[in-house]
């Protein structure tokens, strides 16, 4: 098991759905083997017009080194759509030491 000691923690709220998307697309685009989406309740990413309702979210929490954070939360901001009106909330900060997770190669399965 290997510990990383300088870390970033990058956590977004998106509305429900949005998560898992996201998680791909990370995986897929930018090498990111570990990160983590739990379903809970919040204001103010749901629907136009829940002003004040709780809705349901997808909260996004992902680990990275100093040098690749920006990158990674400017990714996860585009790609997630946050900048549209309700379209969720994130931020980031420094992280105590973490764990660090990698998954094996393995080939995919040819098609018949």
């Amino acid at each position: 098991m290997k510990t990383e000691t300088n870390t970033k923690l990058i956590v977004c709220m998106l509305p429900q759905g949005k998560g898992v998307g996201l998680i791909e697309r990370l995986s897929k685009e930018k090498g990111i083997q570990s990160a983590n989406v739990s379903t809970g309740r919040g204001r103010g990413a749901g629907a136009v017009g829940s002003i004040g309702a709780w809705d349901e979210v997808d909260t996004l929490a992902v680990t990275v080194t100093p040098e690749r954070a920006d990158e990674i939360f400017d990714f996860i901001y585009e790609a997630g759509e946050l900048g549209q009106p309700r379209g969720g909330l994130m931020y980031q900060h420094a992280l105590g030491p973490a764990t660090a997770f990698t998954l094996p190669e393995i080939e995919e399965a040819e098609a018949d």
